[in-house]
């Protein structure tokens, strides 16, 4: 069972402006942009990139076919690859920050971390 293309085509848009948003603020706002750093702007870079050329390939909107098929998937095998060695990793291990964080300031200093 699939998702029908305009449910899929929705959400790749929704990703692809919500990397144009964070790009903006990023630009925009003053206190954003001095700790923004290289390494911010590669990964949300990592994270456009897959979206945005399957967007392309599936839609042969620019360029040949094959190559934008071919640039997607290695987008995302970068992607993937990067998951590890960046900040995309807390989107992995959220769940185990948050739990640690609830140890360790109620369980250890007795500390409410509200």
């Amino acid at each position: 069972v699939t998702i029908p293309d305009n449910i899929a085509d929705i959400m790749t848009l929704v990703v692809i402006a919500a990397c144009l948003f964070f790009a903006g603020r990023r630009i925009v706002q003053s206190e954003v942009r001095y700790i923004t750093t290289g390494q911010d702007w590669l990964a949300l870079s990592i994270v456009l990139a897959p979206f945005l050329t399957g967007f392309l390939a599936y839609h042969q909107a620019l360029l040949d076919y094959q190559l934008m098929l071919i640039v997607h998937i290695v987008s995302g095998e970068i992607m993937l690859a990067a998951i590890p060695f960046t900040r995309l990793s807390h989107m992995v291990f959220a769940a185990f920050t948050r739990a640690y964080m609830g140890s360790e300031f109620g369980g250890v200093r007795h500390a409410r971390d509200w």
